[in-house]
């Protein structure tokens, strides 16, 4: 479960404490996942990509992973996960936060300029004051506080996010629609990682 709560924990951006730096409330944007993972001594790299709709104002954010055929929708209202992957749903406890702004007490890693002068400037985090107990950091451009990148470190995994060709708005809201009946309760460990950490393919 370590893995997938890395991938589903990502992106939400920045917390609702700071004001130096706040995302826009809806923005999409197309993620590159890059897993790394020490598997018998052997060093294991997979790759996936995904698109992401993040609503703070219906305080929703959602995934899709065309390449898989699975759908993540976190709702930060009812504090639950909903996974629609095969034609199938489940639902798991998503006590996480959903944030906006750099948090006040975030500790500024290093700032740095891509593309040479006149280039993105990038402002790099580290990402204890996102989610205490994590290893790792977020990075935001300036101006604007777009997202940029992200990573999370364990023991023996580390998750990295991209983000290109953020917009912002929410082109299609029903990206957040959930299936009705409501679905079950699940661990869905199982039927998500052996889709989620295999190499996709265009």
């Amino acid at each position: 479960m370590l893995k997938f709560v890395a991938v589903a924990l990502l992106l939400a951006a920045c917390s609702v404490w700071g004001d130096q730096c706040c995302t826009p409330k809806q923005w999409e944007s197309f993620i590159g996942i890059e897993n790394t993972t020490a598997v018998d001594g052997m060093i294991k790299v997979t790759q996936s990509y995904a698109t992401e709709s993040y609503d703070f104002d219906k305080k929703k954010i959602a995934l899709v992973f065309p390449a898989i055929g699975m759908r993540i929708v976190q709702d930060y209202n009812k504090h639950m996960m909903y996974t629609i992957v095969a034609g199938m749903c489940f639902t798991t406890p998503w006590p996480a936060p959903m944030f906006n702004c750099v948090p006040d007490n975030a500790t500024l890693l290093a700032s740095f300029e891509m593309g040479g002068s006149g280039g993105l400037m990038i402002d790099q985090y580290d990402l204890q004051a996102f989610y205490p107990g994590y290893k790792g950091y977020m990075e935001f451009s300036r101006p604007g506080c777009l997202p940029f990148s992200h990573a999370k470190y364990f023991d023996s995994h580390e998750a990295m996010f991209g983000f290109t060709n953020v917009t912002e708005g929410i082109k299609d809201p029903s990206v957040f629609d959930i299936p009705s009946p409501p679905c079950p309760a699940m661990d869905i460990d199982n039927v998500v990682k052996p889709l989620l950490f295999e190499p996709a393919h265009p």
